[in-house]
């Protein structure tokens, strides 16, 4: 995994992605810079009438590369416009972008850390990495889903089993990026269980349609 490169972050055009990238190339962090593949991953969302664009790094260099950019945005603090819409948040929610990070942009991490201590609010390191700590263990937890919903597409795969190839496949195989570029099962272990299950029901069902076609085509 050392070795590949991996998603580190989305623009949404090639000239920003390059002109970030630059702060890479500074620290001799090795990157690509890729066309986002419409593919389905659940740690981001795509948009199919727009074309962004990715940097990739390698896994081994994501700490180094998110320290880089944290220590590059926050010497572009003092050039924040005066009306930077985040200056109208309150206290808690510039202590909510600091709990969810990887919800926010290097940059406005950085500020709302500035203003945080600006009012008079402590924000030390050891505070912000037990933040990132907590938050990074509550992301990396799978997901689940309930039996209701489990007991739903069962059915639905009979029915129409494209939609169980699809559900089953996600369900079962489907991994989501953590900030530090590992990537970990989207779902608990039972969710897995039933997605490859629903999964290979609709396999067999598919199997059997092409088979009857092809016998009733003789």
């Amino acid at each position: 995994m050392n070795g590949e490169y991996l998603r580190f972050k989305l623009f949404p055009d090639k000239q920003t992605a390059e002109d970030f990238a630059e702060v890479l190339k500074q620290n001799n962090i090795e990157y690509q810079i890729e066309e986002d593949a419409l593919v389905f991953d659940p740690s981001y969302a795509n948009n199919p009438l727009s074309k962004d664009y990715v940097i990739l790094i390698k896994q081994s260099d994501f700490k180094l590369a998110s320290y880089t950019y944290d220590e590059y945005f926050a010497e572009q603090l003092s050039e924040v416009p005066e009306d930077y819409y985040l200056y109208s948040f309150t206290d808690d929610e510039l202590q909510e972008i600091l709990a969810k990070p990887d919800e926010w942009g290097s940059f406005d991490y950085q500020l709302a850390k500035e203003l945080l201590m600006q009012r008079g609010i402590e924000v030390s390191k050891e505070k912000t990495e037990r933040m990132k700590a907590e938050r990074y263990k509550e992301i990396a937890q799978p997901e689940g889903e309930s039996v209701k919903n489990i007991v739903g597409y069962y059915i639905v795969s009979i029915l129409f089993f494209p939609i169980g190839l699809i559900i089953g496949w996600v369900w079962g195989y489907s991994k989501k990026q953590l900030p530090d570029g590992y990537r970990v099962s989207a779902y608990n272990s039972s969710v897995q269980m039933h997605g490859r299950t629903i999964f290979l029901i609709s396999i067999i069902l598919f199997v059997l349609t092409v088979i009857l076609r092809i016998v009733n085509v003789r």
